[in-house]
């Protein structure tokens, strides 16, 4: 059974230069799973977040939400009051959901301990680093054991091992209770972290899967070239199709998938620089988003 599952997703925003579509007949569904939006900012994650939050209401489209005890939000900005102590807030929170003090006894004790705050119980949020805050803002989310967790770019202004910690308690949380987990990143390290990982790009859906799928779709290697001028990338991309090697350019870098190494030495026209590797989440979103965009456009990649 699907947690939440969307349909046609339409979301145009007012705006004095010509209305800006945010979501563009965006359809999705998601099951006890871990998703991951990637795609840079504008893409429209924030949106299809207030869509699924209540905060945003598309112009066209329908949202089924099919998840028990509620839902659970993690925004950008961590939902505290500075002023208030770790158990003041959480306490807070549990009579905004209406759970018994007993409840909010127990789902605070197992969170601090889970998350690794119980030493800092009885400080202000004010005196945490962004880290902790980050923790937790997540227990005030996970307090009512939602079943569905909206992660909005989670770590933003963490330092790498901030946003490890984060991860590793969702991780730990999720195998105690199980959840549906969608979250809105521009990282693609954090996104290969999840179950599924779904693509926008300019407000549409451009593909859909799991990292190991997305990955695949490139091949065993791709060659990263880039080329002095667009006479030089007009004829990559035509030794491209001479070898069988799909190909989509923008400005004077080519991404070639499917390639092996003999081609690394073969590219034409002195390219400025040419690089193999093992295709990476980076590859697809640009590989993908660059076609998506050239097909919306009826050009060419």
């Amino acid at each position: 059974m699907h947690c939440i599952e969307v349909d046609q997703l339409r979301v145009v925003y007012p705006n004095k230069d010509g209305d800006r579509v945010a979501l563009d007949r965006v359809s999705l569904s998601i099951g006890h799973e871990s998703v991951a939006l990637l795609g840079p900012n504008g893409a429209g994650k924030s949106t299809l977040m207030g869509v699924l939050s209540g905060t945003v209401f598309p112009n066209e489209g329908t949202v089924h939400r099919g998840y028990e005890n509620g839902l659970g939000i993690v925004i950008q900005t961590p939902a505290l009051d500075e002023l208030l102590t770790v158990r003041e807030n959480l306490r807070l929170a549990g009579d905004l959901h209406g759970m018994s003090k007993e409840a909010i006894n127990g789902s605070t004790q197992a969170l601090i301990e889970t998350l690794g705050i119980a030493d800092r119980i009885n400080q202000q949020i004010r005196k945490l680093s962004g880290g902790l805050k980050r923790r937790v803002d997540l227990a005030r989310a996970l307090l009512p054991s939602p079943g569905l967790l909206l992660l909005d770019e989670p770590t933003t202004g963490l330092d790498v091992e901030a946003r490890a910690s984060l991860w590793s308690s969702i991780d730990r949380i999720r195998t105690k209770s199980p959840m549906a987990v969608l979250f809105a990143t521009h990282l693609t390290e954090e996104a290969s972290k999840a179950d599924r990982v779904i693509l926008l790009s300019e407000g549409r859906v451009i593909i859909d899967g799991t990292p190991t799928e997305l990955l695949a779709g490139l091949g065993e290697a791709v060659l990263r070239v880039r080329s002095g001028s667009e006479s030089a990338v007009a004829q990559i991309e035509s030794w491209c199709s001479q070898i069988g090697c799909p190909c989509v350019s923008k400005g004077l870098e080519t991404l070639i998938s499917h390639a092996k190494p003999e081609h690394a030495g073969q590219c034409p026209r002195d390219p400025l620089s040419v690089t193999l590797a093992s295709p990476t989440l980076e590859d697809v979103y640009l590989w993908h988003a660059r076609v998506g965009i050239a097909e919306s456009s009826g050009g060419t990649a």
